[in-house]
């Protein structure tokens, strides 16, 4: 009898077979897809309908299946489909172990139906524009170990309930609206590694279960408004590589307890606001993190002096310090960071020379240490690499003449050494820098004539060499520098004319030669002209009547007398003007940059007036 009763259970219409319930799931899994196709937009629809071609749709681009013939993978990143998520019914992919739909236009909520993703693994939606909160019924995602929604305009907290997600091993958060404190059940995801929360706005503190992640390696809040201190329990993070902190709020001191994380190789703490000294706490690192690469802690409010022991950081490749207070000079201990590419110190207290010991540095690709107190010369061996690519010491009391070594530095980029007492014949000093794009020499004691090698510089967009002892004549061969773009010889003692040369120079928007005994004609392509104070007599040119994409002109302390050009009123790019200390005289142009021009900039003239408005203006 039990045995009949199991047939007819067997054989009753009641109890389906397993292939007829694959046969309706796979009827459902396809329905769904092709209902969320018919939901998107026009262009979207015909890039799937040529994808998505044939029977089964487990053959469609993007799809995956299982034996029995369920979807498992559903992956279309980088397809610029376009649409919403609202009609893809997650109840019938119950099998769906992947969704990767990065790099799309999708818009509007993530579904809460979400959560029926029992399956899943692995979520990534980001680089879309997905808007809401994040559902809370992702958190029901146990088997989940990878989530990814960066880079879309999702707003909301991080729901409290993320400490569920047992599984998980990436969180990937980054370039959103989130806002609030990470939540303390964050301490429960003891797979964790990767924690990317940046570029948010996220407030309040670190949590101190943050230490409970063991697994942690990489670690980014940057770009938020995180506040209070570094908490203590940061040294539990044994594994952590990557500590990103930078563009917030912290303050207080870096705790010893970061010293303890000896796989530590990148520390960003930048523009925060710690303080303290930083004595204690790498003398901790010096002594474990022997894999620290980078360290960044530029822009807070730390004191005292650098100490000796960063030398024994030798793994360390950018290293930054600068808009802080420290104080003291630049120990010659950083020599011994073989691998040092990148040193930014600027806007300190720092005195002293600039350590010779740079020298051993032959990966050194930029220095930056201006805004200092600096003394002494600059070191002969700065570009034994090779590599030097950027150097900038502005405003410092170095002097000395730039030392010759320097001429083979054919490796710079950006160089700015104005705002010191620099000396020697600039003819000889400087030579030709084929990758050279900006060079500032101001305000310092150069003095000799310009060289036409200045000419050979084909990249450089920038050549400022004002208020040094520069003679004699504009070299012509500057017009070979095509993308000069500015060019500032003012307070010089330069003399003759103006090449007409540098007419060819079609970038050219910033000429600035006041200060000098020049003559001549003014390239037509000019729009900040600054000629004042040179000994230009008698009418104004006709020429610069002409320069029509002129913004600024300063014409002051010159012997112009006569009227202002009628051709001025069509100067309409003409915003700043300044024609104050000569013996002009008549009415002013009948445009704004004259009308609008303060008392100061017309002052000292025989007398300007326009209709209905007179300036009386006179000589004193």
């Amino acid at each position: 009898m039990f045995f009949l009763i199991l047939v007819l259970l067997h054989s009753s219409p009641v109890f389906a077979s397993s292939s007829s319930i694959a046969a309706l799931t796979r009827g459902k899994e396809a329905e769904t897809l092709l209902k969320w196709k018919a939901s998107l937009d026009n262009n979207t629809r015909t890039l799937l309908s040529s994808l998505w071609v044939g029977d089964s749709h487990c053959s469609w681009v993007g799809i995956a299946c299982d034996k029995a013939e369920s979807i498992t993978n559903l992956s279309l990143p980088d397809y610029g489909l376009k649409g919403t998520l609202d009609s893809l019914n997650f109840l019938f992919c119950h099998n769906l172990r992947r969704l990767n739909l990065r790099n799309n236009s999708l818009y509007g909520p993530i579904p809460t139906h979400i959560g029926n993703l029992s399956k899943l693994t692995f979520l990534d939606l980001s680089y879309n524009n997905f808007s809401g909160n994040i559902p809370s019924e992702i958190c029901l995602l146990k088997g989940l170990e990878l989530i990814s929604l960066a880079s879309n305009e999702i707003s909301g907290y991080i729901p409290l309930e993320i400490g569920r997600l047992s599984s998980v091993s990436e969180i990937y958060f980054f370039d959103n609206y989130l806002r609030g404190s990470i939540p303390a059940s964050i301490g429960n995801l003891t797979y964790l590694s990767v924690l990317y929360l940046y570029r948010n706005m996220f407030f309040g503190s670190i949590p101190q279960e943050i230490g409970m992640l063991n697994s942690l390696t990489d670690f980014e809040l940057g770009y938020n408004n995180f506040s209070g201190s570094i908490p203590t329990s940061i040294g539990n993070l044994t594994s952590l590589s990557t500590l990103y902190l930078h563009r917030n709020v912290f303050s207080g001191s870096i705790p010893q307890e970061i010293g303890m994380l000896k796989s530590l190789t990148d520390l960003g703490l930048s523009r925060n606001n710690f303080s303290g000294s930083i004595t204690a706490s790498i003398g901790n690192l010096t002594r474990n993190l022997t894999s620290l690469s980078t360290l960044y802690l530029h822009r807070n409010m730390f004191f005292g002096s650098i100490p000796q022991e960063i030398g024994m950081l030798k793994s360390l490749t950018g290293f930054a310090l600068g808009q802080n207070n420290f104080s003291g000079s630049i120990p010659a201990s950083i020599g011994n960071m073989s691998k040092l590419m990148k040193i930014y110190l600027i806007y300190n207290h720092l005195s002293g020379p600039i350590p010779s010991t740079l020298g051993n540095l032959t990966h050194l690709q930029s220095l930056q240490s201006g805004d200092n107190h600096h003394s002494g010369p600059l070191s002969k061996n700065l570009c034994r690499g090779g590599q030097l690519a950027n150097l900038s010491v502005i405003n410092n009391n170095l002097t000395g003449r730039i030392p010759p070594t320097l001429k083979n530095c054919i490796s710079l980029y950006r160089v700015r050494l104005e705002g010191n007492n620099f000396t020697g014949n600039i003819s000889e000093t400087f030579a030709v820098y084929p990758n050279l794009n900006y060079i500032s020499l101001s305000n310092n004691r150069f003095y000799g004539e310009l060289s036409p090698k200045w000419g050979q510089c084909h990249n450089l967009t920038s050549l400022q060499i004002s208020n040094n002892n520069i003679s004699g004549k504009i070299p012509q061969e500057l017009q070979h520098a095509t993308q000069l773009q500015e060019l500032d010889l003012s307070s010089n003692h330069l003399v003759g004319e103006i090449p007409k040369e540098l007419g060819a120079l079609t970038l050219m928007f910033r000429l600035l030669l006041s200060g000098n005994q020049l003559s001549g004609k003014i390239p037509p392509e000019i729009a900040i002209l600054d000629l004042s104070h040179n000994s230009i007599i008698g009418a104004i040119p006709q020429q610069l009547g002409e320069l029509h994409f002129l913004e600024i002109l300063d014409l002051s302390h010159h012997m112009l007398n006569g009227s202002i050009l009628i051709s001025f009123n069509d100067l309409q790019s003409l915003t700043v003007v300044n024609s104050s200390y000569n013996q002009l005289e008549g009415p002013i142009p009948n445009i704004k940059a004259f009308l609008e021009a303060s008392f100061d900039a017309l002052r000292k003239n025989n007398g300007l007036g326009t209709t209905g408005r007179f300036f009386h203006i006179v000589v004193i």
